[in-house]
């Protein structure tokens, strides 16, 4: 067989030891320790080796930019908790909200303006709509379901301004780099949208629910409590989350910065990718996109403050923000690093050759989308974390799904669904446990209310990805 069988070991360790430790960093830690050693041949050059690969990584100009960006988008969404802006948007809806319906909608309705981060979602969201529920008498598992597909799944399908967007094209283009893949990481990020099939149907489940009143709390899985112990890993990004407002309720303290973030990464994603001859569209898909995040974000980081500011909001209250906000974000930092590094050294053992020998012949190119979703899925509901699930996935599906033919966007969406899985259903995930607590329902409950229909949402979408790539040949 061609190749190193030894490449498989790294990944291999990271994903089991993950999955038995709840412990992402560490587990990413020890798979390149593990990889440094086997590419030095020993135990005390390969320590040396692995402190080379995380410092060849932080060489990389658009590795830094990726980094930048996450720690200024982190600081972003937590300086947007204490302008008031959540508070206005609260006291608008009471005014109009007469229904369950009206209340779940009132979940729908401030999705545009706090999709950008996932725990920032779900403690507005939840704050806003959760007394109008009980106002109400509506079903509280109704709300905790709605919250939790708005804050993980709807957030991962919307390819601008999101602190997913930057994660995501920073394992992409890592992986796309180690398979050989020419392109940009975030067309292909675009690309694979339309794929990522558990995604849209738990969407499409809100709905449902929120229009018609699905019923919930009917259809329940037993299941043992919850090892309260196991909630680690990239679930310590959000621990400190807490929902904090400084300033009297204005709807426009929100609005407005969110408006400017979204103009100055559109401005910024044609102006870096612009030639002569290029149409518009052509632009954003030739853009520098870690240099246009990162500019756009902390652009609206400078005014955002500039604003508050005139206000009146103290200094020390968005100086305060602005380094919890973006030390929230320094867990998924790390793993992020660390990733890059374990995919290096992955890539000098000999991976690709090694998939290329076990895989590329040998297994039909028709099941490996589900194949790689599958993976993810049980990878992320055993660890609660659909980024640190990608960053685990990635550079493992990509290479299968060049070396075997299938479709590389297909293959791409089903990475990002399996790892989305967890964060719907996974006792230990970050925005089930979230909105269990937000909306004061027992995480129990809220996971069994779900998890049957989920259940059957993750089997259509393992279907559609069998006939998906029969359908493109």
């Amino acid at each position: 067989m061609e190749g190193n069988w030894l490449s498989i070991i790294p990944p291999l360790t990271t994903i089991v030891n993950a999955i038995f430790t709840k412990r992402i960093i560490s587990s990413l830690l020890f798979g390149l320790i593990v990889g440094s050693i086997l590419k030095a041949g020993s135990l005390f050059t390969g320590i040396f080796k692995a402190v080379e690969y995380l410092m060849g990584v932080l060489n990389s100009a658009d590795n830094i930019l990726v980094v930048l960006f996450l720690f200024s988008f982190g600081s972003l969404t937590e300086i947007f908790k204490m302008s008031g802006g959540i508070k206005g948007f609260a006291r608008l809806a009471e005014k109009y909200v007469k229904t369950e319906k009206g209340a779940l909608l009132s979940v729908w309705a401030v999705t545009p303006v706090t999709y950008l981060d996932c725990c920032f979602h779900t403690i507005s969201s939840g704050t806003i709509a959760k007394p109008l529920i009980e106002k109400v008498n509506g079903s509280p598992e109704r709300l905790a379901l709605v919250v939790n597909v708005t804050s993980s799944q709807l957030i991962v399908l919307i390819p601008l301004a999101t602190t997913y967007v930057g994660y995501i094209i920073g394992i992409t283009g890592s992986a796309m780099r180690e398979a050989g893949i020419p392109g940009s990481p975030y067309a292909l990020f675009l690309e694979s949208i339309p794929y990522n099939f558990y995604s849209w149907g738990m969407v499409i489940l809100s709905l449902l629910v929120t229009l018609f009143g699905l019923g919930f709390g009917k259809i329940r899985v037993k299941w043992g409590k919850p090892d309260q112990e196991g909630v680690h890993g990239m679930d310590e990004a959000h621990e400190q989350c807490k929902f904090e407002e400084k300033a009297p309720p204005k709807v426009w303290n929100l609005l407005l910065p969110l408006l400017v973030l979204v103009i100055l990464v559109i401005l910024l994603f044609w102006y870096t990718g612009y030639t002569p001859g290029r149409s518009f569209v052509q632009a954003l898909m030739h853009a520098q996109f870690e240099k246009s995040l990162f500019i756009a974000t902390f652009g609206t980081l400078l005014l955002t403050a500039v604003f508050y500011l005139l206000q009146r909001i103290p200094l020390s209250e968005i100086d305060s923000h602005f380094l919890s906000g973006g030390t929230e974000m320094l867990p998924p930092i790390v793993v992020l690093v660390i990733s890059w590094a374990l995919a290096a050294v992955t890539r000098d053992l000999g991976f690709q050759k090694f998939i290329m020998g076990a895989f590329g012949t040998g297994f039909p190119k028709l099941f490996i989308p589900v194949m790689v979703f599958i993976i993810g899925a049980l990878t992320s509901y055993f660890i609660g974390s659909s980024w640190a699930t990608w960053a685990l996935i990635m550079p493992l599906g990509l290479p299968l799904a060049v070396n075997s033919g299938a479709s590389i966007p297909l293959v791409m969406g089903a990475i990002l669904a399996g790892g989305s899985v967890g964060d719907s259903v996974s006792f230990l995930g970050e925005t089930p446990i979230l909105t269990a607590a937000i909306t004061e329902l027992p995480l129990l409950d809220h996971i069994q209310t779900t998890l049957p229909y989920a259940g059957i949402i993750a089997g259509l979408a393992a279907i559609l990805f069998i006939v998906s790539q029969l359908m493109i040949g």
